[in-house]
């Protein structure tokens, strides 16, 4: 009895261990999600940014990041980062400067930052990026949609989709949240010089610039007289900025200070009787120079008919520009310089958001087409570098959900072999105290009770 006793106190100390350590492991940050995923291709980018010899990418909700072999191409794979339990990823910026990354959440009204490592951001199991939460507002519920970062003002620009505008200081060991802009309408895009006042925020039908570096804003669709549809800036050597914004039907217009505007579409190919429409802007950052474009021609008036255009290059900051392709069979609506390479290109369009390791050397018309993916097409049609190799886009499933790591699957295992055993030992345990009928002789049955005769 007492053995069975000791065994039942055994098993029991087991199992409450093993619930025990399953729980701690599934609570600490970063063992929710199973080992970092790598990937040879993206398809479903969404946002990105370039900084300490890194690519950082958000793609499906998650932040992967890479480096490439050869300076300025992208990476050939890419490895996901953990990021925060629950966060769905829909906005990355770097401050390259203090090697910062920050992260906006589409599913809250909150961003993320982690200290990044001189060899990118930490993906192992036992470097863990350590994210800090930036709340922005309780009172709205809503996610992020863009960010830009001033590192020379120490200044984080926050657009979201339901609060409007955020400005944020980054004080070191906190950001202190400082001024807002309300709007009743998404906030799709937002750029920042480094060191200058000039920021630009862009919603579906108006723009504005920030005035005092952020801490107010002023609406300015009656300087470029359209609607807005694309924005980016460059930053010079010598300290010299250049604000682009890509109008509905006007074509590009750049600025110095944000008050004063000029047309920069020579080159373009602007058609009497249409609307020249940007779908896209992008600036190499190692050439502020070069700038890219994609254009759409609108005809119609009650009913708008799109007819994608040509995507362009400038080396001039957009006094000329040089056309890449011009036989586009879809539109254009991002670009992903690759960095250094005057020329080279990535292209998301409205039937894909893949990217692949490298731009590919034939035409964008003539890039192979691939099976859609959920949401705006999966298929790549991307690139334009005369002269570079042809690559086949190649790809890897992404997994999707989340696996519990080893120690936690195992702790849950032994946790469910104490139990049988525990239930087991206890059942026996109870059957054994249960009283045995009383027997008469050996091998005779019960006894009977006899009924009790009165022979007087």
């Amino acid at each position: 009895m007492n053995a069975r006793r000791i065994f039942i106190l055994a098993v029991t100390l087991i199992l409450i261990g093993a619930v025990f350590t399953g729980v701690i492991s599934a609570m600490e940050p970063g063992t929710g999600s199973s080992a970092p995923q790598t990937v040879t291709a993206l398809q479903n980018v969404r946002d990105y940014a370039f900084g300490a010899g890194q690519t950082y990418v958000v793609d499906g909700g998650k932040l992967y990041v890479g480096a490439a072999s050869t300076p300025g191409l992208l990476p050939a794979r890419w490895t996901e980062v953990t990021t925060p339990a629950d966060v769905i990823v829909g906005a990355v910026a770097i401050d390259e400067e203090r090697g910062i990354v920050y992260i906006g959440a589409a599913n809250e009204m909150a961003i993320y930052r982690s200290q990044v490592p001189q060899s990118g951001v930490a993906t192992g199991a036992n470097s863990q990026p350590n994210w800090q939460r930036v709340p922005l507002t309780a009172e709205v519920a809503g996610g992020v949609t863009d960010i830009a970062v001033d590192p020379v003002q120490r200044l984080v620009y926050v657009g979201t989709d339901n609060a409007g505008l955020f400005r944020l200081r980054d004080v070191g060991s906190s950001m202190v949240l400082n001024a807002q802009l309300l709007l009743d309408e998404p906030v799709r895009q937002v750029v920042a010089a480094p060191g200058a006042d000039l920021a630009l925020a862009r919603t579906d039908w108006h723009l504005y610039r920030a005035e005092n570096f952020g801490l107010s804003w002023v609406q300015v669709d009656d300087l470029i007289q359209s609607v807005p549809t694309a924005l980016a800036v460059a930053a010079g050597p010598l300290g010299q900025v250049t604000a682009y914004v890509g109008t509905m039907d006007r074509g590009v217009l750049k600025t110095q200070d944000g008050i004063t505007w000029t047309l920069a579409n020579q080159g373009l190919g602007l058609v009497p009787g249409s609307r020249l429409s940007v779908d896209a802007l992008a600036v190499d950052p190692a050439q502020p120079e070069v700038v890219y474009v994609s254009t759409s021609y609108l005809y119609g008036t009650t009913q708008v008919h799109r007819s994608p255009a040509m995507v362009a290059m400038s080396t001039d900051g957009a006094t000329a520009w040089t056309p890449l392709e011009t036989n586009l069979k879809v539109a254009v609506v991002d670009l992903v310089p690759a960095v250094g390479q005057t020329g080279a290109v990535y292209a998301l369009t409205t039937e894909s958001r893949a990217l692949t390791s490298m731009p590919l050397g034939t035409a964008l018309a003539a890039a192979p087409a691939q099976a859609p993916v959920e949401g705006e097409g999966g298929s790549l049609v991307a690139g334009t570098n005369p002269g570079a190799p042809q690559v086949a886009a190649t790809s890897e499933a992404v997994p999707t959900g989340q696996r519990l790591p080893w120690q936690s699957l195992l702790a849950w295992i032994v946790a469910g072999l104490a139990a049988l055993a525990l239930v087991f030992a206890v059942v026996s345990d109870l059957r054994s105290r249960q009283p045995k009928p009383v027997t008469g002789r050996e091998g005779s049955g019960p006894l009977a009770q006899n009924p009790v005769h009165n022979n007087r």
